[in-house]
């Protein structure tokens, strides 16, 4: 048998975005394979920057000359320049530097790059985890008095040993992953990176082929290593949520909704002994009630959700499988809201959050997505210092992409600092990525909140109210139900337009 108990166990620091009540360590079996993939790089700037540049390359320095010839706004052009100016394109004595230079040249053609790291396949289906990474991981381990390995974690001084679920590994496929697959796991892998941050390397932008070269995929080793893979299975401390357990990304991106299904796949054909043993015991005994009920919801409502999701906005939108996540969990908990309403009404209040909730991350992923290509690190500079000033700078921002102006009070209440982090970083609460969001708009008529301001001017003052609704759950006693279903509907088709117009997807309510 290719996995045992000494068989090496790769760890990559697996952590829940929310707090856990319980948690087991689980280890997954795992083919990692070493390979080579490809990928594209090429340096972003957007067409007027780029036709600004050439302007100066050309000798036209002039901000009114240039204007004219690319027949754009004076404004617009003093802006492009101050932009490029910080951007060290142009110097402070306005001419093109060896930086602004290289960028055209690399603008121009884009080329083909490679990378060498590890891929990871299920023994049990033969597909591949949506991960790459480039290095391993492995975590110390000690054999416990029953013979089976302990992780162990902590300090050198002060060692923590942690036991984990060993499943029994009999039948496997033995499939060589195809170049299609690979290229997808690393597409897939670096895409939900750029979900949860900025990834910047040298003001580069990494984007992959849309047609791969295929033949630029290759093995370093031709057979792969069978291995552990370690995450947890938890059961969150918040007992609202629309999951009863849930399971970490073993690469410590989150939760993993594909390895929860994986896991849901083998508990219900029973494929892992003792699998549904460890999880029931996880469960306190309110909870074990709901779970023997848990085939028909899963199965009757997850699938329901995501039918819904995808006839909503095509299918295309399960390419984004992080926000796809996100919809599906919306749609579950207004199935549960909708049939407990009348039933059960107390219960129907934590599955309304559930909906706000998830509904609230569903749009800041969208502006997660906006910002790889419309990118915000640095513009925080943009917003004067005084705290007035900051707010009649964002109005006037907001009313310029079209939106209704002024924007509201509590969107309003941020300072410069707090709006320059959440640009630096791309993370922060819904309201802070809408302003960080905003000051990219000024420069870029391509922006998705300039296009969409045209046909929703109140986005920005619902997508406020939605922040509120959400908040107002988050603090509230539980006791009395806060808002109705149909307040919270109104939300909902307020987030998927945004979803339609971001991803420029068909939307069918």
């Amino acid at each position: 048998m290719p996995f045992r108990k000494d068989t090496s166990i790769l760890y990559y620091n697996p952590k829940p975005p929310t707090s856990w009540k319980q948690r087991k360590y689980f280890l997954y079996p795992v083919r990692m394979y070493r390979v080579v993939a490809p990928r594209l790089s090429s340096r972003k700037v957007n067409i007027l920057e780029k036709a600004v540049l050439g302007m100066y390359r050309a000798g036209i320095t002039e901000a009114i000359e240039i204007s004219q010839h690319l027949d754009i706004g004076k404004d617009l052009t003093a802006l492009i320049l101050t932009q490029l100016t910080e951007q060290q394109y142009i110097d402070l004595r306005g001419n093109l530097t060896q930086r602004g230079k290289r960028i055209l040249e690399d603008e121009t053609w884009i080329t083909q790059d490679a990378i060498a790291g590890f891929i990871f396949q299920d023994p049990w289906l033969g597909d591949l985890f949506p991960r790459f990474v480039e290095r391993e991981e492995y975590v110390d381990t000690r054999l416990n008095d029953k013979g089976y390995p302990d992780l162990i974690l902590g300090t050198t001084g002060k060692p923590n040993y942690l036991s984990a679920f060993l499943p029994q590994v009999k039948k496997t496929i033995e499939r060589q992953p195809s170049p299609t697959e690979i290229i997808d796991a690393v597409h897939q892998h670096r895409r939900t990176l750029r979900n949860i941050s900025s990834i910047k390397a040298d003001d580069e932008d990494w984007v992959f082929e849309r047609i791969p070269n295929l033949d630029r995929v290759s093995f370093i080793d031709e057979e792969p290593r069978d291995l552990w893979l370690a995450t947890y299975i938890y059961v969150p401390e918040d007992f609202s949520s629309t999951d009863l357990w849930n399971v970490c990304d073993p690469f410590g991106l989150g939760d993993s909704p594909w390895l929860l299904r994986k896991l849901e796949k083998h508990r219900k054909d029973k494929t892992i002994s003792g699998l549904e043993s460890l999880i029931s015991s996880m469960l306190n005994e309110q909870q074990k009630q709901v779970f023997q009920n848990f085939d028909e919801w899963f199965d009757l409502t997850s699938r329901n959700a995501e039918f819904k999701v995808a006839n909503k906005l095509t299918s295309a939108i399960r390419g984004y499988s992080e926000l796809f996540e996100y919809f599906v969990a919306v749609e579950r908990a207004y199935i549960e809201a909708t049939e407990l309403t009348q039933s059960n009404p107390k219960r129907a209040v934590t599955k309304l959050e559930d909906i706000s909730r998830n509904l609230q991350k569903a749009a800041e992923c969208l502006f997660k997505i906006i910002r790889n290509d419309f990118p915000t690190k640095n513009l925080g500079k943009r917003l004067p210092e005084s705290q007035k000033e900051v707010q009649s700078t964002l109005n006037a921002y907001a009313k310029n992409a079209g939106f209704y102006s002024p924007l509201p009070n509590k969107l309003l209440n941020f300072s410069k600092n707090d709006i320059s982090r959440t640009a630096n970083s791309g993370n922060g609460s819904l309201r802070s990525l809408i302003l960080a969001s905003l000051l990219a708009t000024p420069d870029n008529t391509a922006h998705p909140l300039r296009l969409m301001a045209h046909k929703f001017p109140d986005l920005l003052a619902n997508l406020d109210k939605l922040a509120d609704i959400r908040n107002a759950g988050a603090h509230a006693s539980g006791q009395d139900q806060i808002y109705e279903l149909s307040e919270i509907e109104e939300y909902l088709n307020t987030v998927y337009r945004f979803a339609a117009e971001t991803l420029q997807l068909s939307y069918q309510p």
